[in-house]
């Protein structure tokens, strides 16, 4: 009998989906894409020969044989997870500081975080939630050791992905149908709103800015109190407010988010490390 073999990666995709009952939410918690999910389901079904997933329904739920294998993957997640630690960080201590504008923030250091304390629990990480139009001067000035940002330029940083701009309405006012069109906008100086300008550009009906606001928080208010729609990346709308596809709306571009790092953050430092770890996690496949 040959012996079987159940990658790490596999057992990861797995207790997630469990905990979520869904491929699509593991992939966005992942930051992978949902076929490399599917992928690691249908490898540890095929290495063990029968299904560990009911999808009867929508959500998919554990049969008795995934129940029986999430015990067990837990449990090697554990003590792979603590080895790691034990072997790679836990006589690593140090500070690192971090910028992220606070829509990305919320939606991707959760689980960044979480990794990287799990295998460097001793390193203190100081973070400064900003508009990458704030943080990019901060980086050039050794301000900050490491920024994710929106890249203002092809060459801004290490490429990570595109985060989706999106129009955001609360359904029962119907504000775009006014005009013109009242906006809640992101701050000014950035790729943001510069991208979405050109397009409000386009407007036969006009339009007018109504809120300015370098965080995600107030224009969220904007959008609760009526005043305005808003344009906000995709990753960061809250489930109780409308993503707009409305013909009357200008189809918007996305965002290119990467990663840089200050002058003085080099190889092999305690920075670089946070630095590879963004890059493993939040880099998503094409």
């Amino acid at each position: 009998m040959s012996e079987l073999n159940l990658e790490i990666s596999w057992l990861h995709s797995f207790v997630t989906v469990a905990k979520t009952g869904s491929m699509t939410e593991t992939a966005k918690i992942l930051h992978r894409s949902q076929s490399a999910i599917s992928m690691h389901i249908k490898n540890i079904e095929d290495t063990l020969g029968r299904a560990v997933f009911s999808r009867e329904s929508r959500r998919l739920s554990l049969n008795a044989s995934g129940q029986e294998l999430l015990v067990h993957a837990q449990k090697i997640l554990y003590v792979y997870r603590n080895s790691m630690r034990e072997l790679m960080g836990s006589d690593v201590q140090g500070h690192i500081s971090l910028g992220i504008p606070d829509d990305y923030a919320m939606a991707y250091l959760p689980a960044l975080l979480s990794i990287f304390s799990e295998k460097y629990p001793s390193i203190e990480i100081t973070l400064c939630c900003e508009p990458s139009s704030q943080l990019i001067p901060k980086i050039a000035a050794n301000e900050l050791d490491i920024a994710v940002i929106t890249q203002d330029k092809a060459d801004r940083g290490e490429s990570l992905f595109s985060e989706e701009l999106v129009w955001v309405g609360k359904q029962s006012q119907q504000i775009w149908n006014r005009s013109p069109l009242p906006v809640a906008m992101y701050e000014f100086g950035s790729q943001a709103r510069a991208k979405i300008l050109d397009k409000l550009e386009s407007l036969s009906f006009g339009y007018r800015i109504v809120y300015n606001s370098p965080n995600i928080a107030g224009q969220l208010a904007a959008v609760e109190s009526g005043m305005a729609i808003a344009v906000l990346t995709r990753c960061s709308v809250p489930a109780h407010l409308q993503v707009l596809n409305n013909t009357r709306l200008p189809k918007l571009p996305a965002l290119d988010v990467g990663v840089m790092t200050s002058s003085s953050v080099t190889k092999g430092s305690l920075a670089h490390l946070l630095y590879d770890e963004i890059v493993l996690t939040l880099r998503k496949e094409a």
